[in-house]
């Protein structure tokens, strides 16, 4: 009867632990991306989560949105992020083991949201490092000519069954701009 006693006792513990993770990569960022489709600068967004230990108070997250800086009227435009923190984790996280998304918001001669998704850590971090998340990627149609802007919006990690769902705290500042002509 002890082995049911010792399966339990380590589901908890992983449980608690992926509980613990979720809100360190939710609190404490991830970074997100695909190769860049053009140079971008970063911003800093404040975020404020909720979810299983989620922390408290705003979390700031350094974003970067890659996209073309200019597309035909009428075509599609490829974005990339990346979500970026100082902060690390207290486990050692197994590749593929953390994935995520993050709406993206439209505005200028842009309307309406996107979200990228695909995110997920390519290689084990140690414990002790700093979380990277790749591979998302969204795609935004764009029809009427002017200046198309891009700005971070809610994100969500999950990690080791569980969700941390992060809501911008204020107004985030436009990371992206595309020319269409």
């Amino acid at each position: 009867m002890s082995i049911p006693h010792t399966r339990a006792q380590r589901n908890r513990s992983r449980m608690i632990t992926g509980t613990a993770l979720a809100a360190l990569l939710a609190g404490a960022g991830t970074v997100l991306g695909t190769p860049p489709a053009a140079a971008a600068d970063a911003v800093t967004v404040g975020y404020t989560c909720t979810g299983p230990g989620a922390p408290g108070g705003v979390q700031s997250l350094l974003v970067t949105v890659t996209a073309p800086a200019g597309v035909p009227q009428g075509s599609t435009a490829d974005l990339s992020v990346e979500v970026t923190t100082a902060l690390t984790v207290p486990i050692d996280v197994p590749a593929r083991a953390a994935t995520g998304e993050m709406t993206l918001e439209l505005g200028g001669a842009a309307t309406g949201s996107v979200t990228a998704t695909g995110f997920t850590n390519a290689a084990a971090v140690p414990s002790g490092s700093t979380v990277t998340l790749t591979g998302g990627t969204a795609s935004v149609g764009l029809g009427t000519a002017g200046a198309a802007t891009v700005t971070p919006g809610a994100a969500g990690v999950h990690v080791f069954g569980v969700t941390v769902a992060c809501e911008v705290s204020g107004t985030a500042p436009v990371a992206a701009t595309i020319d269409v002509t």
